[in-house]
């Protein structure tokens, strides 16, 4: 009974009973909007600091790794570089006989070519006489000899 009289208890019991009534809704929603907004962690915003963390604590070690693969790389590196020197050495007195023994293939084809083609040149040449009649065209593989600013076959300059 004593406690029923005490003015704390009676007060908080009261104000529980008034809040059941028109302030206890309001004090109901004041909770769920603030309790949501400050009480409860935004489980989004949670995930993402435990990433940042992780991610923090791993680039080092990322970083230690990288640059330990980077060491091997180079001595890698050192260790191939004087055997792929020696062995272009080695092999390019056989390029150089190679590209000597090609040579004189490559330049008879090539005048082969370049006779095939003005063989052709002067066919075309004499073809267009025949049927050509009075045109005045160049002989074909031959640029126009008029000045720019006279008009060609086609209309342009």
């Amino acid at each position: 009974m004593e406690h029923m009289g005490d003015p704390g208890a009676g007060a908080s019991g009261s104000g529980g009973a008034g809040g059941s009534g028109n302030g206890g809704t309001g004090t109901s929603d004041a909770g769920s909007t603030g309790g949501s907004g400050e009480g409860r962690r935004d489980p989004l915003r949670d995930l993402q600091a435990r990433i940042e963390a992780a991610v923090d604590e791993v680039r080092p070690k990322i970083r230690k790794a990288l640059q330990e693969l980077d060491e091997r790389v180079e001595e890698a590196v050192a260790d191939i570089k004087p055997r792929a020197q020696n062995a272009m050495k080695e092999v390019q007195p056989k390029v150089d006989q190679f590209v000597a023994d090609i040579q004189p293939r490559l330049d008879s084809l090539l005048e082969r070519l370049q006779s095939k083609i003005d063989e052709l040149r002067r066919d075309l040449d004499e073809r267009a006489t025949r049927s050509g009649g009075g045109t005045s065209r160049p002989p074909a593989g031959e640029l126009a000899s008029g000045s720019p600013s006279e008009p060609g076959p086609d209309g342009t300059p």
